[in-house]
């Protein structure tokens, strides 16, 4: 609790164990709020894969979507274990709650009575509240914080319900604002959801333009001609990561260490996001130079082996990561060090990798055996042309991700003040609006 002492308290409004909030609102435990919870722990049913009535799991919710993902739904129930085997199933506008795993504490509201719950998932019907703004105060941080102080104690990732029904909200006593608040806060959400389908519609035009473009099945206007295929021992040479460095080498240190992170995110090399270590690489060690590439050597999912970015620019007395290992062009070809990259993140080139990709409890790539690797070799001029279509692509990606993560910033920053009143919706406006 805030110390009254220490703190002006706004005429207007009052000081609680939540904060500071409204003089009309109150502050309540969860338990008070709701009047039902649905339940299913130590009811494991029979189920198949083929069958109407979905079981929903831990999987299909997390903090990201607003409704369960039926997409990720890969059990399902008769209708007559529907009928007799649970204790209750979910209605439209409940609540789901996570209470095992990584994203314990995330929660979903039920957008239609559609499925029923696994035994590691909660739902919660509210009685005296608004069900939507009781969802998003589950998504606020008066709600994460009390969550982390409860989990924080658990080697293994758990809410137990006890818990949960003691978190303490706070809310308007009157609906018709909670209703508001919740309009708008959700309101964001679909902008936030629809740049997020218009993100993924583009990453996907971008993925069939690629398979296409990077087979030669498609070509770019201007361009005509059979391929070549080259060995990429012909293409350029391999050098390794720098090795043994501890953990003292990393303080205070001054040159730059490509972190293995960067070359999975990005095509090109990110150089806002180095590393770095106080050791100098030495003056007979191979270092990394413009229009070298990064390959990711090693790793315990073939998905992440192979990954690569370039450098298209010359940073000196640059480290790289010990996993990985760089690939240095030939210069009297003229590569276009981007069309590489591209080509190694695109399906074409990452079916090719696992192939390759060998390992037990890791899998790695084999230097010898990737530069015995054979792969569609244009001239350098439509390299380049099909490096900058692929670049635009992204780009436009680039501005809706940035657009998006604007909306994620106002929403964080708009919860904050409508769910403790520090900010009051009076302007009425249609409530008839659904969550559908």
């Amino acid at each position: 609790m805030i110390n009254n002492q220490t703190q002006q308290i706004p005429a207007g409004y009052k000081q609680t164990d939540v904060g500071v909030i409204p003089e009309d609102w109150e502050v309540k435990a969860v338990k008070e709020i709701i009047k039902k919870i649905i339940d299913n722990r130590g009811k494991t049913p029979p189920y198949k894969s083929d069958e109407t009535i979905e079981l929903i799991e831990t999987s299909s919710i997390s903090f990201v979507s607003n409704y369960p993902d039926y997409s990720k739904v890969t059990k399902f129930v008769s209708k007559s274990t529907y009928s007799s085997w649970f204790r209750d199933h979910p209605q439209k506008n409940d609540i789901l709650i996570s209470t095992v795993g990584e994203y314990s504490g995330s929660s979903a509201i039920m957008g239609a009575s559609k499925g029923t719950i696994a035994q590691n998932l909660v739902a919660l019907r509210t009685s005296s509240i608004d069900p939507q703004y009781f969802f998003t105060w589950t998504r606020s941080n008066g709600y994460i914080d009390q969550l982390r102080r409860v989990m924080m104690s658990q080697a293994q990732p758990s809410l137990k319900v006890p818990w949960l029904l003691g978190f303490e909200l706070a809310y308007p006593k009157k609906v018709e604002e909670q209703k508001r608040i919740a309009h708008v806060i959700l309101d964001i959400d679909s902008l936030i959801s629809k740049l997020d389908q218009l993100i993924q519609k583009k990453k996907n035009i971008k993925q069939g333009a690629m398979q296409g473009l990077l087979t030669g099945k498609r070509r770019l206007s201007g361009f005509s001609g059979e391929w070549e295929h080259k060995a990429m021992g012909a293409i350029g040479t391999t050098y390794g990561g720098m090795s043994g460095k501890v953990k003292s080498d990393f303080e205070n240190g001054t040159y730059p260490y490509i972190p293995f992170m960067n070359i999975m995110s990005n095509p090109i090399i990110d150089t806002t996001y180095f590393d770095y270590v106080n050791i100098k690489p030495a003056e007979n060690q191979n270092k990394a130079s413009k229009d070298d590439l990064f390959f990711n050597g090693s790793s315990e999912t073939p998905e992440e082996v192979g990954m690569c970015s370039a450098l298209l620019e010359n940073i000196p007395n640059l480290y790289l990561n010990s996993f990985c290992f760089g690939f240095k062009l030939n210069k009297e070809l003229k590569t276009n060090s981007l069309y590489l990259a591209y080509f190694y993140r695109s399906d074409v080139g990452r079916k090719l990798i696992y192939f390759l990709a060998q390992g037990a409890t890791r899998y790695n790539l084999s230097k010898n055996k990737f530069l015995k690797l054979e792969i569609p070799y244009p001239q350098p001029e439509e390299q380049e042309a099909l490096s900058n279509s692929f670049l635009e692509m992204d780009l436009e990606i680039d501005k809706l991700q940035t657009k998006q993560n604007k909306y994620i910033k106002l929403k964080q920053g708009m919860m904050q003040q409508l769910l403790t009143g520090k900010i009051r919706l009076i302007e009425p406006r249609d409530e008839s609006k659904d969550l559908d």
